[in-house]
């Protein structure tokens, strides 16, 4: 009788911007992760790690550094450029 497999990890979803997903990609292709599995799972080690050995409110600019600071603006500056602020039908 074969055994099923069963799968260990949990499975989450999420979105990424096509900039970020390009350079997974291109990470994952160059052989520096084995899949976007890997990749994923690399950086949310290091984030709760960091977050854990932490005494800094998570939020604060303390936490992070100027270059996670400019990149977290450039992807706000990226989501609203895509966003519509026209007024629209009972949105006055």
């Amino acid at each position: 009788m074969v055994q099923k497999y069963v799968r260990k990890k949990p499975i989450i979803s999420g979105t990424v911007s096509p900039l970020h997903k390009k350079k997974i990609d291109q990470l994952v292709a160059e052989g520096e992760f084995a899949s976007v599995s890997d990749f994923i799972n690399q950086a949310v080690a290091d984030l709760l790690k960091k977050y854990e050995n932490s005494t800094v409110p998570y939020f604060s600019n303390e936490r992070f550094t100027e270059d996670e600071i400019a990149l977290l603006k450039s992807i706000i500056r990226e989501k609203a450029a895509d966003m519509d602020f026209e007024k629209t039908e009972g949105n006055e």
